[in-house]
């Protein structure tokens, strides 16, 4: 008759779960840090919408330079802003958010891609007057930070650039990239569009989100009004 394992004698047995032991510890020891950290790791993720505060009227003053003729203007402009968060439980490294796709619903209701010079990176909110922040030195665990995506102004504002065709007197979306394409890609008129960002950190791997972003081209002071009839923004 063949022998079972029960038939082993106990110190051979012994012997075996003891390389077993060694073997699981080795194994322990050379892949608890990664996988501690692969537990623990930044995870971003993103939001936006019309309400506040992703969506902020907010008073700007706009200043001309004498080589331009010189000049102050106030008044009010939207921005719609992305809320990028760490829900992971260490911290995301230089977080960049980059625009990567835009197109605009047709009048079949499709959306077709807009030529543009991409990718730019957009610029995150509140950066110093003294320069565009576009590369984010950190975001720490269960924090976040705003992201500007598309500002709309009050068309009163003398110094809006505009596509070319717009009327004077509609809104223009403008995409806030951390430079002006010198074609005036970013300049959006009355429409419905559809932008595709890429989120990404030095420690994190880049996720994809869309936003979709309407404005009809009319302004009102009312902010409800505003936000009822003349702005729309959404995730898809």
């Amino acid at each position: 008759m063949g022998t079972g394992w029960w038939d082993i004698a106990p110190s051979t047995l012994a012997q075996w779960f003891g390389a077993v032991g060694t073997i699981a510890t080795v194994i322990v020891a050379l892949f608890k840090d990664p996988i501690l950290a692969w537990k623990r790791r930044p995870r971003l993720d993103v939001t936006c919408a019309k309400e506040i505060p992703w969506t902020v009227k907010t008073p700007i003053t706009v200043w001309q330079g004498r080589r331009a003729g010189g000049g102050i203007w106030k008044g009010d402009c939207y921005f719609v802003r992305a809320k990028v968060e760490n829900t992971g439980q260490t911290r995301a490294e230089k977080v960049q958010v980059s625009a990567s796709k835009l197109a605009k619903r047709g009048a079949d209701n499709e959306f077709a891609d807009m030529p543009m010079i991409l990718p730019l990176n957009m610029k995150w909110s509140n950066s110093p007057p003294d320069g565009v922040v576009a590369i984010l030195d950190g975001i720490s665990s269960r924090m976040s930070v705003f992201c500007d995506i598309v500002s709309v102004c009050d068309p009163a504002n003398p110094y809006q650039r505009r596509p070319a065709g717009t009327p004077a007197n509609v809104t223009v979306g403008q995409l806030q990239t951390e430079v002006e394409p010198f074609i005036d890609s970013h300049l959006l008129a009355p429409g419905t569009y559809r932008l595709t960002l890429r989120i990404a950190a030095a420690n994190v791997e880049p996720i994809d989100r869309t936003i979709e972003f309407t404005h009809t081209g009319t302004w009102m002071q009312d902010d409800v009004a505003m936000r009822r009839d003349c702005l729309g923004v959404s995730q898809t």
